[in-house]
């Protein structure tokens, strides 16, 4: 029997699946390991379907799976690593400043992505693709690549419905109780909180009209002067993909357009290496799991903080495991497990977790909730901080900011969430939460895409609020004309009385 190409692979694993075989375009530029694990785990479960799927980033797989083909924007990674990433632990940003931090991050990303000599090889090929889907951070220039191969754009957002995708959907986002992704804040807010929330919304659409498009169309023409306006692209997409759930997330308005896919990268626990399976089979007391996450680095926690979570640790029964990358960490107590890595979800998955402490990281957060294990969260940056006042609100995690963090707070919130036995209770209750739905995640992300594939974009999705311009969405010329109308009205009634009352008072006059 003769060999078979990728082409015919992917037919016949899409004949058995009774579904159409679809060639599909993930395009995930973020230089971020934690962003890049989560667009390949998406297109790594298109092609476990049976599609055939081609991936765009700045890293790439060492063995990719059947149906599965990787771009390699490289030297991303690295400039921007060594550009533009400070030590975040020591990083203070104001409110203000956030928005316009994320569009120089983005225009810098988009800059080296466009000039990047593969991306240009790359897009003059003359291949044909069903759909693109495309990480969504402020990268609106981008959806020209779904215009340049013809084919619908579905959208993927880290997190669930914000001013990054709401704008391109038609979607409500009411400030008197949707947070900025950049405050804070829960949907409960104070009045002041609401005026700085509204505040935010007002500055963020003028930064979005006035300096963020500009910018972004000035770039795309200057790689792709052919391209038709911005303006005519960024609005044309077919689905939004969030990666966010009720269970740890609010309840917020969404568009038909926008589905929920949170927990997709979640899979079930793999076998652990021996060696931490016994760690963790022998911790009678239990154990505590810290990490960071990807993007952060333990090494690089100030090092009076790292002495006193090394003290802290210490005091405890409990094992810690700890990931850190320098696995030569001094003056390291005899219950603490210092590893450059750890398959984290299989960890959590063990029966012995008592508690993560992490920076609030929306992955990390998810496989909590999922495995239902306690929270001990200290934000840094980003919408950290509100995934962690989520969490604190529901009730299985406390949140120490880091620039807050103190030896005696951190102590405190440790006991606290090892010795109460309700942080555990609520965590299982979202856990429960969670799992409690008629698909998986991984399904509802698979039935989403092939629905746009199926419908050739599905339009029908699109809600009317699109063909609006900001006057007519707010109702500003309804009300410009029902106040018009009232002042005109009291005009003419005052003008019909005084002519009235004068020829009353010329009757009186010629009676008399």
């Amino acid at each position: 029997m003769g060999r078979f190409n990728s082409k015919q692979l992917c037919i016949f694993a899409c004949f058995l699946s009774n579904i159409d075989c679809a060639k599909i375009l993930g395009v995930f530029i973020l230089p971020g390991p934690s962003q890049y694990m989560a667009g390949s785990t998406l297109m790594k479960i298109l092609a476990a379907r049976g599609h055939e799927v081609t991936v765009v980033s700045v890293f790439g797989e060492n063995n990719p799976p059947k149906n599965y083909r990787d771009v390699v924007l490289d030297g991303i990674y690295e400039k921007f690593t060594n550009d533009h990433q400070p030590n975040m632990f020591n990083r203070v940003s104001k409110d203000l400043l956030k928005p316009l931090e994320i569009h120089q991050m983005t225009m810098a990303i988009m800059e080296n992505v466009f000039n990047h000599s593969k991306f240009q090889e790359f897009m003059n090929t003359k291949q044909e693709f069903d759909l693109v889907i495309l990480e969504q951070l402020q990268t609106e220039a981008l959806k020209y690549i779904a215009h340049h191969f013809e084919a619908p754009l579905i959208v993927y957002s880290a997190m669930d419905a914000n001013y990054w995708t709401n704008p391109y959907q038609g979607n409500p986002e009411p400030p008197s109780y949707v947070p900025n992704v950049h405050l804070p804040y829960s949907c409960t807010m104070s009045f002041f909180q609401r005026l700085w929330n509204s505040l935010m919304y007002v500055y963020n659409l003028i930064l979005r009209e006035f300096l963020v498009h500009p910018q972004q169309e000035q770039l795309l023409h200057k790689y792709y002067p052919q391209a038709p306006s911005l303006d005519s692209m960024m609005y044309n997409v077919s689905l939004v993909l969030l990666n966010s759930d009720l269970s740890v997330y609010e309840p917020v308005p969404k568009v038909p357009s926008m589905v929920t896919i949170g927990g997709f990268h979640i899979k079930a626990p793999k076998a652990l290496p021996e060696d931490l399976q016994r760690l963790l089979d022998e911790a009678e007391q239990g154990v505590v799991y810290f990490s960071m996450g990807s993007n952060l680095k333990s090494k690089n926690i100030p090092s009076q903080t790292r002495d006193f979570l090394l003290r802290t640790f210490a005091e405890l029964k409990e094992t810690v495991f700890w990931k850190f990358e320098d696995e030569s960490l001094k003056n390291k107590p005899t219950n603490v497990v210092v590893r450059k890595w750890f398959p984290q979800n299989d960890v959590l998955a063990h029966r012995n977790i008592k508690l993560l402490i992490t920076h609030g990281g929306i992955f990390s957060s998810m496989e909590a909730v999922y495995h239902g294990v306690p929270v001990l969260a200290l934000p840094v940056f980003a919408d950290q901080y509100v995934n962690s006042i989520r969490a604190t609100l529901n009730g299985y995690a406390r949140n120490i900011p880091f620039r807050e963090l103190t030896e005696e707070k951190f102590r405190e919130d440790l006991e606290e969430l090892l010795r109460n036995p309700k942080y555990k209770a609520n965590a299982e209750r979202r856990s429960l939460i969670m799992k409690d739905k008629p698909l998986t995640s991984a399904e509802n992300l698979i039935f989403h895409v092939e629905h746009v594939i199926r419908h050739k974009g599905a339009g029908h999705l699109r809600v009317a609020a699109l063909d609006l311009n900001i006057f007519q969405y707010l109702l500003l010329d309804v009300i410009t004309f029902m106040v018009c109308s009232v002042i005109l009205s009291i005009f003419i009634l005052k003008f019909l009385l005084r002519r009235l009352f004068n020829l009353v008072n010329k009757k009186k006059t010629k009676t008399h």
